[in-house]
């Protein structure tokens, strides 16, 4: 039986929801931290295989499953008769949650920071102690709450005039403020050095197994996997709307976010004076204590600063949006409230359940105390459930729908998937990868906990030496350019052309056949 169920009005608005999901902290702050502290272009290396040959999959099978269903993630498990569907999908439910009440804790630091730049609360000031500082102030309180209601009031007014709105207008300003930022980052006197810390590989970091574990973390973090968000956004999808092309552009849209935060950090950091922070353990802290450093004394460093947490705030409130979307979901669907009541209900949960971070933030000690419990949650949440329900998502494709779930993920689609190729793939080659680099990841968050003795080894780091613009930089760069930036540009403007034929060929048919 067909469920009745509220879609993207337009195509452009779908991408930019479906892009304003995956873009977020992840881009702007993981992603650059784990770049720095895997050696720039050597964690670039592993993140884009697993990218297009891990995660691009997982988002398909999401899409799938959603809007195959038309279902929340409990319901889509249950609906195509998965063993122990409902309790699995429940983590599509509940997961959010936990990851929810730390994120929105985040997002609520880069509100205050927008307020701190443009007033320049932190210039002349010691900015690890001014960030240390606010997190035991009242303002935490504040902020806080002003993120819960952001995010639940954009959601309370639904799939088209709340959530698809907001990315429209959202997505394309952040991309627009990171291209400001990044222009001014790259053009500071001695950004060169910068430049080739982040575009060159050191090869010898290629083999190591925790370099590999992070961008397979990073990758799922990033475009929102493992958590329902894409499942329940694939359950709004139009049956006329192609997947694998769709996808495709989602993945390059949000990774070239992701390549420009690094070029927007890292030019800028080794040109004041900041590159031996840079791959260090107080690079977790960059965003907020790091970047303030280099705005005070960048030239308009008020006006710079402003302009980077109003882009990171647009990115983390469409991340944040998403994720709190599965629970409205499931209370409309299977308990059948509105989705006004649904906002406000989870709104409240997930705000009471942010508290216990906020409160952490007054603890005695420096950051690494202050920030001691919100680390833990994300290693627990990013390194091992999130990874655990994306593969759940991709076996429920490759075999409990099998034909099915291709056929639709063909449906539609211009360019088509191959059956057998695609049904070996996400059957055998992508559980086996994922699902070896999880128990290695376990491994490792055991061994560094000294619950095991160490059986991976920590990556050491690895050197660079500034030697200017190499050959194979350049290369980089330009590769770089034209599999992200140029692709995702390719692909958007494809898919929104073949959408404009099918409406203008239905068009004509009707025309014609009155």
């Amino acid at each position: 039986m067909t469920r009745k169920r509220e879609t993207w009005k337009s195509h452009w608005g779908m991408i930019m929801a479906m892009i304003g999901t995956a873009i977020g902290l992840g881009n702007i702050w993981r992603f650059p931290y784990l770049c720095g502290k895997y050696g720039g272009a050597t964690f670039l290396i592993p993140y884009m295989i697993l990218l297009f040959g891990v995660a691009l999959f997982a988002m398909m099978c999401e899409w799938v499953l959603g809007r195959h269903t038309k279902r929340d993630p409990l319901g889509a498990f249950d609906a195509i008769k998965f063993p122990f569907g409902r309790d699995i999908g429940a983590w599509g439910i509940v997961g959010p949650f936990f990851l929810y009440s730390y994120y929105i804790v985040i997002t609520s630091w880069v509100l205050f920071f927008v307020f701190a730049s443009l007033e320049g609360l932190y210039f002349g000031k010691d900015t690890g102690a001014y960030f240390a500082s606010f997190l035991g102030s009242k303002w935490i309180f504040v902020v806080h709450f002003i993120a819960v209601t952001i995010t639940s009031g954009i959601l309370a007014m639904g799939v088209q005039k709340g959530i698809e709105r907001a990315c429209k207008i959202m997505i394309p300003t952040l991309f627009v403020l990171l291209i400001i930022v990044a222009i001014r980052s790259v053009t500071l006197p001695g950004a060169a050095e910068g430049i080739e810390f982040y575009m060159r590989p050191r090869w010898s970091g290629l083999l190591s197994v925790e370099t590999w574990i992070a961008a397979l973390g990073q990758v799922f973090f990033t475009l929102s996997l493992g958590m329902g968000a894409m499942l329940i956004y694939g359950s709004y999808l139009k049956d006329e709307w192609g997947i694998p092309m769709n996808a495709i552009s989602v993945t390059l849209g949000n990774t070239s976010a992701s390549i420009l935060a690094g070029f927007a950090i890292f030019p800028a950091a080794f040109a004041l004076g900041f590159g031996d922070v840079i791959g260090s353990a107080e690079s977790i802290g960059l965003t907020f204590f790091v970047l303030p450093k280099v705005f005070t004394v960048m030239p308009g460093g008020h006006l710079f600063g402003g302009l980077f947490f109003i882009l990171l705030a647009f990115g983390a409130i469409s991340s944040a949006i998403s994720i709190q979307e599965p629970a409205i979901a499931w209370l409309k669907d299977e308990v059948g409230w509105t989705r006004k009541e649904s906002a406000m209900f989870t709104g409240i949960i997930l705000w009471l359940m942010g508290l216990p971070f906020v409160f952490n933030g007054f603890v005695k000690g420096g950051l690494s105390q202050k920030l001691a419990l919100l680390s833990k949650m994300d290693i627990i949440i990013g390194q091992l459930a999130i990874p655990i329900f994306g593969i759940l998502a991709i076996i429920a494709v490759g075999y409990f729908m099998g034909n099915r779930g291709l056929d639709e993920m063909n449906k539609n689609a211009r360019v088509k998937l191959s059956h057998t190729w695609v049904k070996f793939w996400i059957r055998a080659v992508v559980p086996i990868f994922v699902g070896l680099l999880f128990v290695l990841s376990l491994i490792r968050i055991l061994q560094d906990n000294r619950i095991i003795p160490t059986i991976i080894p920590a990556a050491k780091d690895i050197a660079f030496t500034p030697i200017g613009i190499t050959p194979t930089t350049i290369f980089m760069i330009v590769f770089i350019s034209l599999i992200f930036w140029g692709g995702f540009a390719y692909t958007t403007i494809r898919v929104l052309t073949i959408e404009k034929d099918k409406r203008r060929r239905t068009s004509s048919g009707l025309h014609h056949s009155r």
